[in-house]
């Protein structure tokens, strides 16, 4: 075997490129990023082909075949464009910018002498246009069983990016929606939505956001960012400065101590709030014991501080700690490595009022281990703990266990996902503080969080001292007259206690048919099951009682795989979310709750929610409607 380092610094060997047995592998480290796609001359530049796998160290890695000749290169990371940070061969790429470039010869790597050259990324600026348009007309049918058009709604992002050279790059977006604006569509304007600024500076990368999601600390427990069903970075409907350390200030440190240093610091306000100011750091250490074994050290601070009224400050804090240790096992025969992860972290939290003197009227503390392996071929496993207490007027403590698991093997996938809680429940703490501290904002003390939604098949568990929760999802993939079929069967079951019969069971099941190339047909239908006397709810399939059976139909075709059409009946399961621009599986969720005002009646009373539940599950079922839809992505 033949392996030659490309690139070496001069405390540490560090490589970005390898050959390997006719194979060139290709390494960036970045233990942030979310997508990492290596873009060159060797795949045309394509900017989807070529996505990099994340290792357990925070590196990415990957391995292509390539003949003899020259390769320019960069990295797309989380959409943004990188040069390789270890290859100091540079050359210009027509655009006031550069790429990483290097040569393979008679099966070696070679390098060619460093080219200087001036980018003029001030005065040749690269921009692009980039956005989505989606569009969404809804056919109710009413009394007269006849289908009638609602307004349809149509929702613009219009997208612009000024890459002023592969450090500095500025991105903002303009929105359009006529339901928003409450005016047809030929009467709307565009107006702000949201934007950041970026910068990769030697020392330190900057991020200076407006109402953009870009943020979250790298915790089990979120401190900043990961928060609510569908996990939001941090940013949204705020304004702000995030800087982090770079790997330059690491390395520097690593010449005289041999750890690994982060340091990271929000500045933020809430948008339209000024007195409403949030700030967080983190600082982290790891280091590598040796080529397998890997250790973190990291330390949290959250402050939220606001001025309700003249005299008065309110403050939050919270500080945590946290140790992560990886073990990576691996073997020739191997595909791939076995990889043990043990993650602990204690949190504390403070809520005061300041006036004329300091008054504490909130405490808690978090708790949190994990313990996970990843085998070599199919198989994931976790087990994860956490000990939640607070004391509001009386003490209030939760201990949960969660475990799980992901089995992959060719065409099969299996998920599995259980959850088990005992509350110690103070006859003083009310409804509305119970909800809001316990459920909401997972008891970390935040009466202020944003963007915490609630799983709705989580309601008939409320407020009781015991409860566990399991999900299931199986898919099997096969071909069917040389096409894609693709199912998929989710369970839900909730249980007041362990070994109690089952307060509600959801079951979805879900067929996808690829047609052909273009035309996709799918069904997604939901039968869920109640089984709650306080609530009184109970399903009876035989007497017809309490029973809620949807389906959803809908016929898709892509024009091109940035732009498809469809169209639908029932209550459709997916649904864009305007705070992230992302569909997320929850329409029927969202249909349940705005329908009876669920979560609106659960902040201040639990009474009535059987009936409530009852009603939206009916419209839900009863709701016949067509939906066409249609989306563009430029």
């Amino acid at each position: 075997m033949k392996k030659i380092l490309l690139f070496k610094l001069l405390f540490t060997i560090s490589f970005s490129i390898e050959y390997d047995d006719g194979f060139v592998r290709f390494i960036y480290q970045d233990i942030d990023a979310q997508s990492v796609y290596l873009v060159g001359s060797m795949n045309e530049w394509n900017t989807s082909s070529d996505l990099m796998k994340k290792q357990a160290d925070g590196t990415w890695e990957i391995r292509l075949k390539l003949d003899s000749g020259k390769y320019s290169y960069k990295y797309l990371v989380d959409g943004n464009w990188k040069n390789d940070p270890y290859n100091p061969n540079l050359e210009d790429d027509g655009y006031g910018g550069s790429n990483s470039f290097f040569e393979l010869k008679d099966g070696k790597l070679t390098t060619a002498e460093k080219k200087n050259f001036e980018v003029k990324s001030i005065y040749n600026p690269k921009i692009y246009f980039k956005g989505r348009y989606y569009s969404k007309n809804i056919f109710n049918k009413d009394a007269s069983e006849r289908f009638m058009l609602n307004k349809p709604s149509h929702d613009l992002n219009f997208g612009i990016e000024v890459k002023f050279n592969p450090n500095f790059i500025g991105y903002t977006i303009l929105s359009i929606n006529n339901n928003e604006q409450n005016q047809e569509m030929w009467k709307t304007n565009f107006n702000y939505e949201r934007s950041f600024l970026k910068l990769n500076a030697d020392y330190f990368d900057l991020i200076a956001f407006d109402n953009y999601g870009l943020v979250r600390f790298n915790e089990p427990l979120p401190t900043i960012g990961g928060i609510g069903f569908n996990e939001y970075d941090y940013g949204y409907d705020y304004a702000g400065i995030y800087v982090k350390s770079s790997k330059l200030v690491s390395d520097m440190i690593f010449n005289y101590v041999p750890v690994n240093v982060k340091v990271e610091l929000i500045l933020s306000d809430k948008i339209g709030f000024s007195d409403d100011d949030i700030t967080a750091s983190r600082f982290e250490i790891s280091k590598s014991i040796t080529k397998n074994d890997i250790v973190s050290i990291g330390n949290s601070k959250y402050q939220y501080k606001i001025n309700p009224s003249f005299g008065l400050v309110q403050k939050h804090n919270t500080n945590s700690v946290d140790v992560h240790f990886t073990k990576i096992y691996s073997q020739n025969h191997w595909q791939d490595p076995m990889i043990f992860n043990f993650i602990a972290q204690y949190s504390k939290y403070i809520n005061q009022d300041e006036d004329s003197v300091v008054t504490t009227w909130m405490e808690g503390d978090n708790l949190f281990g994990q313990f996970d392996v990843k085998f070599p071929r199919a198989l994931k496993l976790f087990f994860n703990y956490q000990k939640s207490f607070f004391e509001l007027d009386k003490k209030f403590s939760r201990n949960r266990y969660t475990f799980g698991s992901n089995f992959k093997l060719a065409n099969f996938e299996w998920n599995f996902n259980a959850q088990i809680w005992e509350n110690d429940l103070s006859d003083s703490l009310n409804w509305s503080n119970y909800f809001r501290f316990v459920e909401k904002t997972d008891c970390n003390g935040r009466w202020f969080q944003e963007h915490t939604e609630l799983f709705f098949n989580k309601y008939t568990l409320l407020g009781y001292s015991q409860g566990a929760f399991f999900e299931s999802s199986l898919e099997y993939n096969f071909k069917l007259n040389n096409n894609n079929f693709h199912t998929r069967l989710e369970n839900t079951f909730a249980h007041q206690e362990l070994f109690t019969k089952a307060k509600y069971i959801e079951n979805i099941l879900l067929l996808k048919y690829n047609i052909s190339s273009k035309w996709i047909i799918k069904s997604n239908t939901r039968i869920p099951y109640y089984n709650d006397k306080f609530l009184d709810l109970k399903t009876n399939f035989s007497k017809n009682d309490d029973v809620f059976i949807s389906t959803y139909y809908e016929l898709m075709y892509f024009l091109s795989e940035s732009i498809w059409l469809s169209l639908g009946y029932g209550i459709n399961p997916y649904v864009l979310n305007t705070v992230t621009d992302k569909f997320y599986f929850r329409g029927r969720q969202e249909f349940l709750n705005d329908f009876s005002d669920l979560n609106d009646h659960l902040e201040s009373y639990y009474g009535g929610i059987g009936e409530k539940i009852r009603q939206s599950e009916n419209a839900l079922m009863n709701t016949k409607q067509i939906l066409l839809q249609a989306k563009i992505k430029f």
